[in-house]
């Protein structure tokens, strides 16, 4: 989603190996192909822009003593932290910020197939990335010291460096997930959604599963706040948002294994899911199994 302003950067891994901020890297742990990219960047003052690329990126300054201002998303923070300040960005979001004096930052971006995985596993549905967590910065010891640990972990390239790092995302996305709820101060209307509503939203999944939908999109068709159009539409259909999203993305995708001969790769993209292990996984867990022997069933059924 990179704009003329910026390369075509797919990940902050890349950006932070070959972009504008490369000179400042210290450290760089790209993952390779796991869903974590840490870095430690030491930077002058001035002004810097992130460019739009699709993770959810946390940074934590650890080192600073200047004023900090921030803008994205049509918000902006002006302040003086300390060192252990957090501050996050949704995914696909530009953001710039300038500051007084040198500083080091410790960041950790998380890609989208991560943060699928998240919201399966929580069986939660998440306004988009956290909400507006990204409208202020906040201290969290944990968070804190479970980004510098993962920092630790990923440098030494132990075994069980991979698990240990998956289950550190977790606890950070945990945290900031609680973190979120006691953001939500929109007292406004928390009736069930209307049958026009549910029609609508319905509609707009099937129109754009292949996109990477999130609850702010679905909510925006009706006259609820991220936070209570996921409760009113549980309450209304049986299913949380995502859970709807996700059998639809089944049901295309069951049908195209049917009914085509796309390769898996392509299925997957088609049916909107983030990568082809993805859908791999939730079919596995929702049709009892594979893609792949789902289309050799199906194949010698007809």
């Amino acid at each position: 989603m990179a704009d003329g302003r910026f390369p075509n950067f797919k990940s902050f891994a890349e950006f932070w190996a070959e972009g504008e901020w490369a000179p400042f890297v210290q450290t760089l742990h790209p993952g390779n192909n796991s869903p974590h990219t840490l870095a430690v960047l030491d930077q002058p003052a001035g002004a810097f822009p992130d460019p739009p690329i699709p993770e959810f990126n946390i940074q934590l300054l650890k080192k600073i003593n200047s004023r900090v201002k921030i803008t994205l998303e049509g918000t902006e923070l002006d302040a003086s932290p300390a060192p252990g300040a957090i501050f996050v960005a949704p995914a696909d979001t530009e953001m710039n910020y300038e500051l007084d004096a040198p500083h080091q930052v410790v960041a950790l971006a998380i890609n989208r197939e991560a943060m699928d995985r998240f919201r399966e596993q929580a069986d939660f549905d998440l306004p988009r990335d956290f909400g507006k967590l990204h409208e202020q910065m906040f201290y969290d010891p944990i968070v804190e010291a479970l980004i510098m640990r993962m920092l630790e972990q990923a440098m030494m390239e132990h075994p069980t460096s991979d698990l240990f790092l998956d289950q550190a995302t977790n606890t950070i996305l945990t945290s900031l997930l609680c973190r979120s709820g006691t953001l939500e101060t929109d007292q406004n209307a928390t009736g069930p959604l209307t049958d026009r509503d549910i029609a609508k939203v319905a509609r707009i999944v099937e129109e754009r599963l292949e996109d990477n939908l999130n609850i702010a999109d679905l909510a925006r068709v009706t006259s609820l706040s991220d936070w209570h159009f996921a409760r009113a539409f549980k309450q209304a259909t049986g299913l949380s948002p995502h859970q709807f999203v996700l059998r639809r993305r089944i049901a295309r995708a069951k049908d195209l294994l049917q009914h085509t001969s796309f390769p898996l790769a392509q299925v997957a993209v088609a049916s909107g899911f983030s990568s082809q292990s993805h859908m791999t996984d939730v079919f596995r867990q929702k049709a009892g199994a594979t893609p792949g022997k789902y289309r050799a069933q199906t194949s010698a059924k007809s």
